[in-house]
């Protein structure tokens, strides 16, 4: 399965300025692979169809302001979340342990 460059999202919510939280979506002809910032733990979850029905429903009710970002602005988000975004060949390694485990 040939997989493209990771795509980031930042979540915004209307009861609160700023970030919310932060999505990394890794699509491909297959599966979408996607983690996000579990906020609690501050640790990165591996989580594809939360982040897949968040995006889906953005579109469908605009519950959630979600969009596009590049990787300088996600670090940025993640240091404002209290997190550290891993490397992009991190991310990709969590995203590929956890399918396999799947």
């Amino acid at each position: 399965m040939k997989f493209s460059n990771l795509i980031y999202y930042q979540v915004t919510v209307q009861r609160r300025r700023g970030p919310a939280n932060l999505f990394v979506v890794e699509p491909s002809a297959g599966p979408v692979r996607a983690i996000r910032l579990h906020h609690p733990t501050k640790t990165w979850t591996f989580d594809p169809a939360t982040v897949q029905g968040s995006l889906m429903d953005d579109f469908d009710k605009g519950k959630y302001r979600i969009s596009k970002v590049d990787r300088n602005r996600a670090e940025e988000i993640a240091h404002l979340l209290q997190a550290t975004l891993p490397s992009e060949t991190e991310l990709r390694q969590m995203m590929e342990n956890e399918a396999i485990q799947s």
